[in-house]
């Protein structure tokens, strides 16, 4: 079924883009959510009237979502874990805990768009991590994962 995106959806679209996916995606997720509608010609005309206010809330989600990038780029995000032989720690560090760490240091962003690239974090060292901000704008960050009491 082809649908018209009337958000922007992860692995999917952004809004105003018309898409191809499964009927059942379409009718029990996306069309009841609001998320989406069916791509009829009427719909279409509706959503070309509408393009310009999407256009309009995009550029202002980039230009919020560049500021962001601009503030969390090359922030060091320090976490002490517990240590076993060699480095390495007992559990892990998981994208929460690096949530955490920047709720603490005043930055709210989604704990979803924290990007660990092999998974959680198992050894002791620096990791540079990238958060997702909006669309293809990303930010780095440098985690240092150390000792308890170093």
């Amino acid at each position: 079924m082809d649908v018209v995106l009337l958000e922007d959806i992860r692995n999917l679209g952004y809004a105003g883009t018309i898409k191809k996916v499964k009927d059942g995606y379409a009718r029990n997720y996306l069309i009841p959510q609001n998320k989406a509608m069916p791509a009829t010609k009427s719909n279409l005309r509706l959503v070309e009237e509408q393009r310009k206010k999407i256009e309009r809330q995009t550029k202002e989600k980039i230009s919020d979502a560049e500021k962001l990038k601009n503030m969390i780029d090359g922030i060091v995000v320090e976490i002490e874990a517990k240590v076993g032989e060699k480095g390495k720690l007992f559990g892990s560090v998981s994208a929460n805990d690096i949530y955490e760490k920047l709720k603490d240091k005043s930055i709210e962003i989604d704990k979803r768009n924290i990007q660990l690239p092999k998974g959680p974090i198992k050894e002791v060292g620096e990791y540079d991590i990238k958060i997702s901000i909006y669309r293809d704008i990303k930010a780095d960050i440098k985690v240092i994962v150390k000792p308890i009491g170093e």
